[in-house]
């Protein structure tokens, strides 16, 4: 027993430790490999737009309320100024329910997040920061 009981500390301890977000304030959901790879083909979809320099496509997917808080021509504008090309990788999707997922993704060396929210049957964006290069 005391030997279980080191072995979780030790595993809570490195989780402590990692230097990874916290996530324990989300609820995670399961869901089916075709809700994951639909999450994950949205996410793809989303960050190619973004290094492939196609800002406007990338603002199309956003949520309302996102698109309310920066507008089309200020995030072009923004992005107009980012070197197209570095890749984005899309490290992982999470459901927190069944009309919300967390996307974890990197960009060169930065890494981040953003949520997906399911609207009237589709997917959108809801970026968490839309105001530097490397922040979708």
């Amino acid at each position: 027993m005391r030997t279980l009981a080191c072995l979780a500390l030790t595993v809570v301890l490195a989780a402590c430790s990692s230097g990874a977000p916290d996530h324990s304030h989300h609820q995670h959901h399961s869901m089916t490999a075709e809700d994951a790879a639909r999450l994950r083909g949205v996410a793809t979809t989303y960050l190619g737009l973004l290094s492939g320099g196609d800002p406007t496509a990338a603002w199309d997917m956003w949520t309302t309320d996102a698109q309310q808080r920066d507008p089309r021509e200020a995030f072009v504008d923004r992005l107009a100024h980012c070197a197209p090309g570095v890749p984005y990788e899309v490290l992982g999707v999470v459901a927190d329910g069944p009309e919300l997922a967390r996307v974890a993704w990197r960009h060169g060396e930065r890494t981040g997040e953003h949520l997906l929210r399911l609207h009237d049957g589709q997917w959108r964006v809801d970026p968490a920061d839309t105001t530097t290069c490397g922040a979708p």
